[in-house]
């Protein structure tokens, strides 16, 4: 099990920032965004595909989503928790199954 430390990750914890997430942004750029008590994720109106990571309560990664493409839906029954990551993000960060993600909300 690897332990990776994540920089940049805003948190999605209000009515607002839940429902709009990611959705309508041209340019994700870089991003990081985290929805606390979450087992699954929608991807509609939203421009691009995403890398859809669901964490157990202890933030060990339990499913991985590459490359979620537009009016999609995935899920995660034994999730606690979803972070969003720029398409690549699951690769660039070498996640894995069983693997511990870190990070301080910004």
């Amino acid at each position: 099990m690897a332990v990776h430390r994540l920089m940049g990750v805003d948190k999605a914890d209000t009515i607002w920032t839940r429902f709009v997430g990611l959705m309508g942004r041209r340019d994700l750029g870089d991003v990081r965004l985290w929805f606390p008590r979450c087992t699954s994720i929608h991807t509609c109106f939203m421009r691009g595909s995403i890398d859809v990571v669901f964490l157990d309560e202890a933030n060990v990664v339990v499913s991985l989503h590459p490359e979620v493409r537009p009016w999609r839906l995935v899920n995660a029954r034994h999730a606690a928790s979803a972070l969003e990551l720029s398409t690549g993000g699951i690769r660039e960060l070498t996640l894995r199954v069983g693997d511990e993600v870190l990070w301080e909300c910004a």
